[in-house]
């Protein structure tokens, strides 16, 4: 909902013809071509920017058609609006490479315009937009970068209200990257704005952001303060949808606090109004989040009946990832219930769900990779275009100098010649310098695509392993049985959320491999043991590739003997900010060849990540891996 507001209040300046837009008069005055054709071109530009929010294709197939209009009067700066509407509609159905490079071609368009005086705010609104969407793709760097170029632009023109609108769009990005201090820096810069300006609307969406930073930072009573300011606010401004976002936000706090009672209950009343005005999406999330309030305190009925709601109304509106956030709800929920067979069936729809989401963010990255390949076509043919021009004008001024004696022409076709063959050279040498670029580029995308296809190796190969562990264990004792799935569960659930991630606190880490040193000692009893020696500040001071330390015990084991008598010891310490791994060298005597995928694996990660490079090797009888300390 943020995003389509921002997108309408930075919409290039289309004036609203009257309150109620009367479609058939627009139409009307579309289709009279005896009227000028800015009047025209702006019927036809209302009708399809009020259109595309709840009919996107329509609206673009009336932008389409505005476009070719400016196109046939060779007007540029209509040209970059009807433009600016073809990027929104792909925007609203998440096509955001399309969008991305049709907002190119409006920047463009709108840059050439002469003598507009709204030119840098059309340009802005633009600039905005393409923040937007590299914020919904995740690429929190290009976000800030459009978003700072649309504020400088703003601050140029004076526009108080769009510049407060970019702080909030920056602190939004910032707070993505959970970069608490900057988030809070640039909402409460915004919210200085909307205070002199009275905005109220404005400064009930900043105290709900300074709101979720202290949250964030455990803060819960300044978070409390600042949610009961904008849901003061939104009472005040009869927003109904912003009064129910407040009083759940309000009840997320108390949950923090332990504090359930109190957090059903305002939980509960944004549910009550968000089920009054309909408002979907919210809803199915608010379903399932106190699904798991319910949960929590063993009310296991009725965490059920929310939960299923979540689900079917997170189907009716294809809320996929809503979808399965209900699955893992129900699958929670039956199994502390003991219905294992209705457990096993909402999780195996969970990680289907999880899987298509999967794909769906693969699609998004080709998608990204392709606009990347457009706009790198554009540039190198622009830069052609240059050249042409610079040798046509060269053509030029050798025809003025045949008017000269000889001598001056010899003297100037020999300057020339000079400058065109420097000029010649610098343009090859750039050249070559941008295709070693981008081959240097291309070689990191490559190491990347290998690492995550590396990364999604891990998942099936340790659960088949665990698996089989489980299947000879489960006869035996059904106790120890069950703290196997539990430690297996919560395993796997790291693998799944940190395997994207670039970096983990080390102490995150050492949890995770707690459970995993857990499933090996029911594996190896007495024959495996894990010393770690590592101060608590240091667990909270660095920051290590997740999976690291699973990895490097996982081919410990895989490559040493190990018995009763003389079990397998490994090590981890750190020496000279370096995290150290180490074990005895006791290799089995039947083993498979080594492949090196995991240290391959870690080597190449870290290999993006730090300049100090991941060194393994024997050292007096002993396999010892150094992994820099990242911070």
């Amino acid at each position: 909902m943020n995003k389509v507001y921002l997108l309408i209040f930075l919409s290039l300046g289309a004036r609203v013809l009257s309150a109620q837009v009367n479609t058939d008069s627009l139409w009307q005055i579309w289709n009279d071509t005896s009227r000028p054709d800015t009047t025209r071109i702006e019927a036809i530009q209302h009708m399809a920017w009020n259109i595309m929010f709840t009919d996107p294709d329509s609206g673009s197939v009336l932008a389409k058609k505005e476009l070719d209009f400016a196109e046939k009067i060779g007007d540029k700066w209509w040209q970059g609006k009807a433009l600016n509407v073809i990027g929104t509609t792909y925007n609203l159905k998440g096509e955001y490479a399309a969008a991305l490079v049709t907002y190119q071609k409006a920047l463009v368009a709108m840059t050439e315009a002469t003598g507009k005086v709204d030119q840098k705010r059309g340009i802005g609104a633009i600039y905005n937009n393409m923040g937007l969407i590299y914020r919904s793709m995740g690429e929190g760097p290009k976000a800030l970068e459009y978003f700072q170029k649309d504020l400088a632009l703003q601050e140029e023109r004076g526009d108080q209200e769009a510049i407060a609108n970019a702080y909030n769009n920056i602190g939004n990005v910032y707070d993505d990257q959970s970069n608490n201090a900057r988030a809070l820096e640039y909402y409460q810069k915004g919210l200085a704005l909307q205070h002199a300006m009275n905005d109220e609307p404005g400064m009930a969406t900043s105290y709900n952001n300074i709101g979720n930073v202290h949250l964030n930072q455990g803060a819960y009573d300044q978070a409390l303060e600042f949610y009961n300011k904008a849901l003061d606010l939104r009472k005040k401004l009869k927003d109904e949808r912003g009064i129910a976002i407040a009083l759940a936000n309000i009840g997320l706090v108390y949950q923090e606090l332990d504090q359930p009672r109190l957090s059903l209950g305002y939980v509960w009343k944004s549910i009550d109004i968000l089920e009054r005005i309909g408002e979907n999406p919210e809803l199915a999330t608010s379903y399932y989040s106190l699904g798991f309030l319910y949960a929590n305190q063993k009310d296991y009925p009725k965490a059920l009946e929310l939960c299923k709601k979540s689900l079917l109304l997170s189907r009716n509106i294809n809320a996929v990832k809503t979808e399965r956030d209900a699955c893992d709800c129900l699958y929670q929920t039956y199994k502390a219930t003991g219905q294992h067979e209705l457990a096993l069936e909402y999780h195996e729809q969970f990680l289907a769900l999880n899987d298509s989401l999967e794909k769906d963010a693969t699609s998004q990255r080709l998608e990204q990779m392709e606009f990347a390949r457009q706009v790198l076509l554009d540039s190198i043919g622009k830069e052609e275009e240059k050249q042409e021009i610079k040798m046509q004008y060269q053509s030029a001024l050798n025809l003025k100098t045949k008017s000269l004696n000889v001598v001056l022409i010899a003297g100037i076709i020999i300057l020339l010649l000079a400058l065109a063959l420097l000029g010649r050279m610098l343009y090859f040498q750039k050249k070559s310098e941008r295709f070693q670029n981008q081959t240097r580029q291309l070689e990191k995308q490559q190491l990347i695509s290998e690492i995550d296809l590396l990364r999604t190796q891990v998942n099936p190969h340790f659960l088949f392993n665990s698996l089989s562990i489980l299947s000879s264990l489960v006869h035996v004792n059904a106790d120890l049985s069950e703290q196997f799935i539990q430690q297996l569960s919560r395993l796997y659930r790291y693998i799944l959320e940190q395997k994207d991630r670039q970096v983990v606190l080390v102490r995150t880490e050492l949890d995770f491999l707690q459970s995993y040193i857990f499933l090996l000692k029911i594996r190896f009893e007495n024959k495996f043991e894990l010393k770690i020696r590592l101060d608590e500040a240091d667990t909270d001071r660095y920051k290590i590739v997740p999976l690291t330390l699973q990895l490097l015990v996982e081919n410990a084991v895989k490559h040493n003997q190990m018995s009763v008598q003389e079990p397998l010891v490994v090590e981890v310490f750190i020496e000279n900010d370096c995290l150290v791994v180490k074990n005895r060298i006791h290799l089995r005597q039947h083993r498979d060849a080594s492949t090196g995928t995991g240290l391959n694996s870690i080597i190449n990660r870290y290999t993006l990540l730090s300049e100090v490079p991941v060194l393994a090797g024997e050292e007096q009888g002993c396999f010892v891996v150094r992994v820099p300390l990242l911070q």
